[in-house]
């Protein structure tokens, strides 16, 4: 049940000395289905409960998480449900942490429940998509002084869907990609706007895609290709880990999991992907052996390697992955507390980071999102 997002989009950018100090207040105590956020503070890793600090309505237990810095205003936001099946959002004003009720604010239908939310930023623009209980796909837009609600399953003439998967991300053409699961079927579609108006692609029908499992998917745009990875099933590998790649020119389904001859998905394995490079790009998720794999394209192939950490790696919760200026790779993930795997260039380590930061522990169902900053990660996730 993918929910969300996302694919993560790293922004870059120097973090202030007085942001950072106001960010290390001393971790609160969890209560059940908070979001926390992790942060590593370069004397060590600090957790925050987000929902205790704002006095915030609980998160669902499986709500999708998002999150992005604007570079603009200098700001972290991270946008989830609640129990009211509102979509909120906690942001950080660079004096505190603040909750806004978006579905109140731009007068948006309830959210569908269980499940995916996406987001990004353009400027001083904001945009969050999540599937409403009228089982279209919203848009919540802010345009430097207020939200509104649109709708461009409506505005598209696309499907409706009760599913949970969805992922949107922008194009470098100012162009916006919105990626779910058609109502009572496998097939993917992209609601697509060009600036000036919402269509609707049936992505079964354009490039034959593999039917689509329910599940957490990752992408992200690489110059003029986009690149959609999700969990697609078959008779003769069950469900397996598929790429659907637009190379500028036209859309191209991929099994990844034949082309490196690897084992079928875990049950609701988490799935994260960013790009190194433009030539080579990184997808984690976990197989049936409950074992986090790695999958990396790089000279034209891809490979598939055990990263082998001795955990019980059979979470159900998306995970999420990013790189930093260092080109280091890390990769959150929680098969019972939460854990880092960071690769420093040369071989991957692993760090229980609930037990280092004396935070949150995953709620086992929700979801997560994360970036760096100049060198340093933040992370946002679902704790008990």
């Amino acid at each position: 049940m993918q929910r969300r997002s996302t694919g993560v989009i790293q922004r870059r950018g120097i973090i202030s000395v007085s942001l950072l100090l106001l960010l290390l207040g001393a971790a609160l105590p969890g209560r059940a289905d908070d979001i926390r956020f992790l942060l590593h503070t370069g004397a060590g890793w600090i957790d925050q409960d987000l929902t205790t600090l704002t006095g915030a309505i609980q998160a669902r237990t499986d709500t999708g998480v998002t999150a992005f810095y604007d570079d603009p205003s200098h700001k972290l936001h991270v946008f989830y449900q609640t129990t009211d099946q509102h979509v909120h959002q906690l942001f950080f004003n660079n004096t505190s942490w603040v909750d806004q009720d978006l579905t109140t604010l731009a007068g948006g239908p309830l959210a569908l429940g269980s499940g995916g939310i996406s987001a990004f930023a353009i400027g001083k623009q904001q945009h969050v998509f999540y599937l409403g209980n009228d089982l279209n796909v919203h848009h919540l837009h802010y345009d430097g002084t207020k939200w509104s609600d649109h709708n461009p399953t409506a505005l598209a003439h696309g499907p409706v869907t009760d599913f949970s998967t969805l992922l949107a991300y922008p194009t470098a053409n100012g162009h916006f990609h919105v990626f779910y699961l058609a109502n009572n079927s496998n097939d993917l579609h992209e609601l697509n706007y060009n600036g000036s108006a919402w269509t609707d692609l049936s992505l079964k029908t354009v490039v034959n895609q593999e039917p689509a499992d329910r599940g957490w998917v990752a992408g992200f745009p690489v110059g003029n290709q986009q690149n959609f990875f999700y969990p697609a099933f078959s008779p003769k590998d069950k469900v397996h880990l598929a790429r659907l790649l637009f190379n500028g020119t036209k859309w191209i389904s991929q099994d990844l999991s034949a082309k490196v001859h690897g084992l079928p998905l875990s049950l609701a394995s988490g799935i994260t992907a960013f790009p190194f490079t433009n030539t080579q790009l990184e997808v984690y998720c976990v197989t049936n052996d409950l074992e986090v794999h790695q999958f990396t394209l790089a000279n034209g192939a891809w490979t598939d390697q055990d990263l082998n950490n001795n955990q019980p790696d059979g979470a159900i919760n998306q995970m999420v992955a990013f790189k930093t200026p260092n080109n280091h790779f890390h990769l959150f993930y929680p098969p019972n507390d939460m854990y880092q795997l960071e690769f420093n260039g040369t071989s991957w380590s692993d760090q229980d980071l609930t037990t280092l930061s004396g935070g949150g522990i995953p709620n086992g169902q929700g979801g997560m999102a994360g970036f760096a900053i100049g060198g340093v990660p933040y992370v946002f996730y679902v704790a008990e």
